[in-house]
């Protein structure tokens, strides 16, 4: 018997621990009893806001960066890409711990989800730590893999070592948002995006341009600036977690690492990393075939990219919504409920994003002149995101999907599904438009669109199939 088990046995009051502490009532949604659409947009609305400040972060430094020119303008679409799958080492992990803690909140063992939650942020605060060592050495090589321009990987560079420094705490963060998330909080993840958002954009300005004695550091500014940002972020986090005021208490007295566990978590985290690293490959192989059509056409995507993120951030907050609905209410052996919230998730998200579609459409272009006045970039990007557009309900619907599946515990399933549709169709489809057609950068942009189409019948089919409701957690 694991400690775990032990745990779980030993738990004498288990029927008590059903009910919430009261620290949380303000911020948790019942996910197990409360009506299917309010409480799906109750959930989501923190989510989706706290995902629009996450986007934010991420336009602070492209938004002062991008006065430096055009090649660091590529530089930060590059560092973002490569972020995002250095990101993706100890996402996994925290997706796969929000995972069983949902599952054991549903089935009432709230003990149990504190001693699974102090497991898994004691393990992240040991991995990420050496992933950014290993990473710091690593650098180099993988940006001369990406045959870059000279420029812009010597921007990358630098820009990416200062950020390294930050990534125990952007890690660490991640991890208890997960987590908190899980008990049916979305408020908290919100309030620590907000902080580290407002932290970041006052030092980039600061560190990037210069202020006093203070000398203009450039893209390296930019890089220590949210490095701290997520290092601040990340100690208030564990700060909060140790106080039990999230809702989730950090249990001191249970520190020593207990393996099996930590594998089971792991179970679910590998495929949910290798999922969301095949995001990073499939954007960095995008990113590629952008770069034979010249700087022009990467820095376009990059900023094309932001405008798609913004429309997903509405589509991620509602999956993750679905997700924790999944996990608990399968805890619960509601599974009738568990369809419902996927159904209202996808009415709910053909209104907005169709919405969204439409202004990106008529209006995207305009989003371009803000970062830059370079009438190629903004030409390219309006190409782009009128190509881009017509994918987004399908990708919308893919998402919510597969967060059902991964929610259930399948994420070796769910991963099959992202990876094969990403890596291995949309990947070589826009390879074959922009190369073999004659489209030229248009094809890749075809291509993206394709991918999301079959990514969204693929899901769909493996969901009504049924078999991840069988997974055991």
């Amino acid at each position: 018997m694991d400690k775990s088990d032990e745990i779980n046995t030993s738990n004498s009051d288990n029927t008590s621990q059903k009910v919430a502490p009261k620290a949380i009532k303000s911020g948790r949604v019942d996910l197990l009893n409360g009506p299917v659409v309010p409480t799906l947009i109750t959930f989501a609305m923190p989510l989706a806001f706290s995902f629009i400040v996450n986007m934010l972060y991420s336009w602070i430094d492209t938004y002062f960066v991008s006065r430096l020119g055009s090649a660091a303008i590529a530089a930060i679409g590059v560092s973002e890409q490569l972020g995002f799958f250095i990101f993706n080492f100890g996402s996994g992990f925290a997706i796969g711990t929000g995972i069983i803690v949902a599952r054991r909140i549903g089935e009432g063992n709230r003990k149990l989800a504190n001693y699974t939650a102090t497991q898994a942020v004691i393990s992240m605060i040991v991995f990420s730590t050496l992933i950014s060592v290993v990473l710091y050495f690593c650098l180099e090589w993988i940006l001369k893999a990406m045959n870059l321009q000279p420029d812009v990987a010597q921007l990358a560079q630098v820009y990416l070592t200062a950020l390294l420094f930050g990534v125990p705490g952007n890690f660490i963060t991640f991890q208890i948002n997960s987590i908190v998330r899980s008990s049916g909080n979305a408020i908290f993840p919100m309030l620590i995006l907000l902080l580290t958002t407002v932290l970041n954009a006052i030092l980039a300005p600061i560190l990037i341009f210069g202020l006093g004695p203070i000398p203009a550091l450039g893209m390296v500014g930019a890089g220590i600036a949210t490095a701290s940002a997520q290092l601040i972020g990340g100690t208030v986090s564990i700060s909060l977690l140790i106080s039990g005021k999230t809702g989730i208490r950090f249990m001191l007295d249970k520190m020593k690492l207990d393996f099996p566990l930590i594998g089971r978590i792991a179970k679910q985290g590998i495929p949910a990393s290798l999922q969301m690293f095949s995001v990073s490959v499939s954007r960095i192989a995008l990113f590629k075939f952008a770069s034979t059509f010249g700087t022009s056409v990467v820095a376009a995507y990059t900023l094309g990219l932001k405008v798609d993120l913004f429309v997903f951030m509405t589509v991620f907050a509602i999956g993750i919504a679905v997700e924790t609905a999944t996990g608990q209410n399968l805890g619960a052996g509601q599974k009738d409920r568990i369809f419902l919230f996927h159904r209202s998730a996808i009415y709910i998200l053909f209104v907005l994003v169709g919405i969204l579609t439409l202004n990106v459409f008529l209006f995207g272009d305009r989003f371009a002149t803000i970062f830059t006045n370079d009438l190629r970039i903004i030409k390219e990007t309006t190409h782009y995101l009128h190509a881009a557009v017509f994918g987004y309900v399908f990708f919308a619907i893919g998402v919510v999907t597969t967060r059902v599946i991964s929610g259930a515990g399948a994420s070796f399933r769910s991963m099959t599904i992202v990876g094969g549709s990403l890596i291995f169709l949309q990947v070589p489809l826009a390879y074959i438009l922009s190369h073999f057609t004659g489209w030229n950068q248009q094809g890749i942009w075809f291509g993206i669109v394709g991918g999301y189409v079959l990514f969204a019948i693929i899901s769909l089919i493996e969901l009504y199939r049924k078999k991840w409701l069988q997974v055991k957690l």
